[in-house]
């Protein structure tokens, strides 16, 4: 047996962050969406799998543009062509409304459409018992625990939970409650960064396929799961159509301005689209020049003219020299160890203890955001700090956190 699982397409989701864009770039932007989807389906194709799942957020909202709809029905109608079922439960964002949706969905699309559970059961092509279990939102949260809704395995089929959601209150839930129901899989939706939350059974976070904001960097794709002899196993598959990419280029060898451009087109090479962001080092030659052109945003737009139409460079910045930052006598390796503590899920609502009681805030203090913010802490401090060897000593790891802790500001 062979599926693939994905979620969180977000098709009609617009690139945040973006201005001033090419216009030899736009139309790498407006076809994204569509072409992250089509790859989808030509790998769902290529693979030959059994059946497809889409767990929530197909849609970035719920009231999907016309084109889009008729575009995603395209699509699954190649999957129909070739006899390959999907299954799609709707999300947070693409909260199930009937009445939004004007085309009829073709009929090897399965929908869960309620906000219950429901399983569904069928064969695949080769006679394999399959049963998948899950539900819909109907409105924009849930805020109450959906897993005590559904079955215990209890018969010789492969099991699936489709389940988008995990915290307050987007449908919350345990690891160990999802485990309790016995399933062979368990296919997640709702966190944008790729995760596998346990291989004992698979309960997996593929991520949203496509990055629109310059945080979406780490993706997998969509997930190839394979299961044979009791044995399941999980591929990534990227199919993502533009990429974000941060990318250093040093001028260490750039004695003058004129030699930059030259020295930036070589370093800069790719045959994707990109969003790029780049970061000049080791430019003191240049002196206060440099920052002037890259202050007054000329120095960007003249670098975009001199690169391929399917690179976009959004963002110019030059890096402080590192004998003008701060020196922390830690390693490096170790703020990505600190900071993980903070990810737990106590640690970080004491952190926001006094934020959770705004009723207007408290909606926004999702998984989603904690995650950005400690992202955006750890390089706003790798940004900040020089630091030494690596040394992975608990006495050292204490040295830094004791460090943060006692900072005024």
């Amino acid at each position: 047996m062979k599926f693939l699982h994905a979620a969180d397409l977000h098709l009609d989701r617009s690139f945040e962050g973006l201005i001033d864009i090419a216009s030899s770039f736009q139309p790498y932007l407006s076809k994204a969406n569509h072409e992250m989807l089509t790859k989808l389906v030509d790998t769902a194709l290529n693979q030959a799998v059994d059946f497809v799942l889409l767990v929530g957020d197909t849609f970035h909202q719920n009231r999907p543009t016309l084109k889009t709809q008729r575009f995603f029905i395209s699509e699954m109608t190649r999957l129909h062509q070739a006899n390959i079922p999907v299954y799609m439960n709707f999300g947070n964002h693409d909260y199930y409304q009937e009445e939004r949706y004007w085309f009829r969905f073709p009929e090897n699309v399965e929908l869960f459409t309620k906000e219950r559970v429901e399983t569904k059961q069928f064969h695949t092509k080769n006679g394999e018992a399959v049963a998948i279990s899950s539900f819909s939102f109907q409105h924009p949260t849930i805020e109450k625990e959906m897993i005590h809704q559904f079955p215990v395995k209890s018969s010789d089929v492969f099991h699936i939970g489709m389940y988008h959601g995990g915290h307050f209150p987007y449908a919350p839930f345990t690891i160990s409650k999802l485990v309790e129901k016995g399933y062979d899989y368990w296919a997640l939706g709702h966190i944008h960064v790729p995760q596998i939350l346990s291989n004992t059974p698979w309960i997996v976070y593929p991520g949203t396929p496509q990055g629109h904001t310059q945080k979406e960097t780490t993706l997998a794709g969509v997930q190839l799961v394979e299961a044979s002899r009791g044995k399941t196993t999980v591929e990534p598959i990227e199919i993502a159509a533009i990429h974000w990419k941060k990318q250093r280029v040093s001028l260490a060898h750039v004695r003058n301005n004129a030699q930059l451009f030259q020295v930036v087109k070589d370093q800069v090479q790719s045959e994707l689209p990109e969003l790029l962001h780049i970061e000049l080092i080791e430019g003191e030659a240049l002196g206060e020049e440099l920052k002037y052109q890259i202050a007054s945003d000329e120095l960007r737009q003249v670098l975009q003219e001199e690169l391929p139409d399917h690179i976009f460079l959004w963002r110019l910045a030059a890096a402080d020299p590192a004998e003008e930052r701060p020196y922390l006598a830690v390693e490096e390796a170790l703020i990505d160890q600190l900071l993980t503590t903070y990810e737990e899920p106590a640690i970080f609502q004491a952190m926001v203890q006094e934020l959770n009681q705004n009723p207007l805030i408290h909606p926004l203090l999702t998984e989603q955001f904690k995650q950005e913010v400690v992202e955006e802490l750890k390089q706003t401090i790798k940004e900040t700090y020089r630091f030494r060897l690596e040394d992975t000593s608990d006495e050292s790891l204490k040295k830094t956190h004791d460090f943060f802790v006692n900072q005024d500001d």
